[in-house]
């Protein structure tokens, strides 16, 4: 066989020439390799160059070398001449390396700008957002859609959440769990785990991940996998809340509760309160008569749509209502679960001015509406519903608000809804005595014989000095009186249906607030229900129990129970052996237990404004990775100009992420990418 005939470069032989240390544009930067002339090197990029003269000056006009050399310049010892570049073992100064640790800032600037587009806004405004910022931060900056949401996704999502699960650890936890459909008519399952920080020192609720329900699975075997898949071990859940009346998650057979309940015994159902005492209230209001509910919304509809309206009731008020500030009627709207009570209260304070101006303009426009509406505001049998109706849902609302809230106290949600559906029951039946949640719960508010007569039951004392002023016939008022009635019966009934199974477990709990706890006359040991639940050694946490009112502990109140039983946890006897720990821990896990539904309804809010129909197209691994980092930024209470990416995720952002990302996003994966 022929020799292969040599090419260009070796058959002329191009060898290093000292001349070019002389060359203006070369000399302040080129060295001679030892060993080998065929090459010259770069002192300030670290890089070999084969010696060539074309490819010397094209060396020296590239963005590396003159980003580089800007760098030096700013250091004087980097300015000397006699600085001499190793390059015997020229391997050690591999080019990505070198790149990587001349390039971290830039690389930690486009992970906070990832970090702040995921928290704030779409991804499509990084195009230009990138290009701004590096020009102002005079920085090469390159970041744009594609590359900003594989960092989201492939980066700072998935490092924000092993950091959850590291902290979460080994430790109990609990779970909220709620189901939606987003705009492309998926199904989805959205997760929040709530569990004791050992990092914060706190208890925190954070969402933890999407599941994406197909037709094949269940919602239990999807469960059960994600808890696999994140090494969540379900022995270690504590409680599950979820909607009670979804068949799915809370029915007979083949549930999620009853599978949950086989694998873990001592685990703890919750029902929704938020949403359900909203539909208490739908279901309560639906015994009164329907023209209530219709002249709330009905008048709010008539001043919306027309500015005269509007004019005409804002000079009419101002005349009969002198310095008073005109507030606009509100909207009665069925997604927004705490409106009904506002709009009661709206249209009661300003109900002699709408009744003059519907009556005003049905007499001169002829509109049969408003002469409706007069005719509504003219019945004081309309009046009487509405000043009972006031303050039921006002209670009503002041609960569910509280259940909106995630850092209120665990223990008193519970016993405020237990003392509403109480004082519901007393209202209407005959006398009784209530010792514990469970009796007030087992009562029979269905047995006729329990009902007082309708002169004895309580409607309130503005009910009844509206009925005096009213002047109604015996007939009307036993038929108001008697409708009245059947509200408060069905409000009584809609809660109990919504009750949580197990009362006399959170009952108890109620001795795990520092009044209690330090207590001369404590409860005793025995008698609290929740121990059921812990798996240990009863006899050492009983000891513990009576223990503690021996100590001088710091934060005694009521509305410092989590701060207190994390110093009970962490508290040391003279020797540095934790003394409390195993039962402040046990009362921490007890005290995860998910009252409060905020966490979940807020993530959804967040997933119907992220994935709009505009955005349609958004990828379910991006929407939750952006999620995760909300969910990171919030827990640590932080946001995104406090951001600072770990170690963990500037070691993710290398060659290999460019690979990954080239990889994964063709055009028309990019684009679905856009939101």
């Amino acid at each position: 066989m022929a020799p292969k005939p040599l090419g260009k470069w070796e058959k002329y032989g191009k060898r290093y020439c000292r001349d070019w240390e002389r060359e203006t544009g070369l000399k302040e930067w080129i060295r001679s390799v030892p060993g080998d002339d065929t090459k010259a090197a770069c002192k300030y990029c670290a890089c070999e160059i084969r010696a060539h003269h074309s490819d010397l000056v094209a060396h020296s006009k590239t963005k590396k070398h003159k980003r580089h050399v800007a760098l030096f310049s700013l250091s004087p010892d980097m300015k000397n001449d006699s600085f001499e570049f190793e390059v015997e073992n020229q391997n050690s100064f591999d080019d990505d390396v070198t790149q990587a640790k001349m390039d971290q800032s830039v690389n930690v600037c486009a992970l906070k700008l990832a970090a702040h587009i995921a928290c704030h806004m779409s991804i499509f405004t990084v195009d230009h957002l990138g290009c701004i910022v590096g020009g102002l931060a005079e920085k090469d900056i390159s970041l744009h859609r594609t590359k900003c949401s594989t960092l989201i996704r492939n980066v700072i999502g998935p490092t924000v959440h092993e950091e959850l699960l590291r902290d979460i650890g080994n430790g109990h936890y609990s779970l909220i769990i709620d189901e939606s459909t987003d705009v492309s008519a998926q199904k989805q399952l959205c997760l929040i785990v709530r569990y004791f920080s050992n990092k914060l020192k706190c208890i925190v609720s954070s969402f933890a991940g999407i599941i994406n329900l197909t037709r094949s699975d269940t919602i239990t075997e999807a469960l059960l996998t994600f808890l696999n898949d994140n090494k969540l071990n379900i022995k270690k859940c504590v409680g599950i809340a979820a909607d009670g009346f979804n068949t799915s998650l809370c029915g007979n057979k083949n549930s999620l509760l009853k599978k949950f309940y086989e694998l873990n015994p001592c685990g703890v159902f919750i029902k929704y309160v938020s949403y359900s005492l909203y539909l208490c209230s739908s279901k309560a209001i639906d015994a009164l008569p329907l023209n209530i509910e219709y002249m709330v919304s009905r008048t709010y509809l008539w001043f919306s749509h027309s500015t005269f309206h509007q004019k005409k009731y804002h000079e009419l008020y101002a005349a009969i209502s002198v310095g008073e500030n005109f507030l606009k009627i509100l909207q009665l709207a069925e997604t927004r679960w705490l409106s009904i009570s506002p709009c009661i209260n709206r249209v009661l304070d300003q109900y002699e001015a709408l009744t003059l101006h519907f009556q005003s303009v049905g007499e001169h426009e002829r509109d049969y509406s408003a002469e409706l509406l007069y005719q509504m505001y003219s019945d004081p049998v309309n009046r009487l519903y509405l000043v009972f109706l006031q303050p039921l849902i006002q209670e009503a609302n002041r609960i569910n608000k509280l259940f909106q809230f995630e850092t209120v106290n665990p223990v008193n949600l519970i016993a405020e809804l237990m003392l509403f559906y109480q004082n519901l029951v007393q209202r209407v039946m005959k006398p009784c005595v209530f010792t514990t949640w469970s009796s007030i719960v087992n009562y029979d508010i269905h047995c006729n014989r329990n009902y007082m007569p309708l002169s004895e039951v309580n409607f309130g004392s503005a009910f009844l000095s509206e009925l005096i002023n009213a002047n109604l016939s015996s007939h009307t008022v036993e038929t108001i009186q008697s409708r009245c009635r059947d509200c408060i019966l069905e409000f009584a009934r809609q809660i109990k249906l919504r009750l949580p199974p197990n009362v006399d477990h959170l009952e108890s709990l109620s001795a795990l607030s520092p009044s209690v706890v330090l207590s001369p006359t404590k409860p005793e040991f025995s008698t609290l229900s929740f121990l059921s639940l812990y798996r240990g050694d009863h006899i050492k946490l009983k000891q513990q129990w009576r223990n503690l009112d021996a100590v001088s502990w710091t934060n005694t109140e009521d509305s410092q129970i989590e701060q207190f039983w994390i110093e009970v946890a962490k508290h040391t006897d003279e020797v540095g052996d934790k003394d409390f720990v195993e039962l402040g821990l046990f009362a921490l896990a007890l005290l995860t237990l998910p009252f409060s539904t905020a966490a979940v309804e807020c993530t959804i809010s967040q997933m119907n404004l992220i994935k709009t129909k505009l955005k349609n197209r958004l990828q379910d691994s991006l929407l939750e990775n952006i999620l995760r980092i909300r969910a990171y930024m919030h827990r640590n209470k932080i946001c995104c100009n406090e951001f600072q990416p770990s170690k963990e995720m500037i070691s993710l952002f290398n060659n290999e992420f460019y690979a990954i990302a080239n990889s994964k996003d063709t055009t028309d994966d990019s684009e679905e990418d856009i939101f």
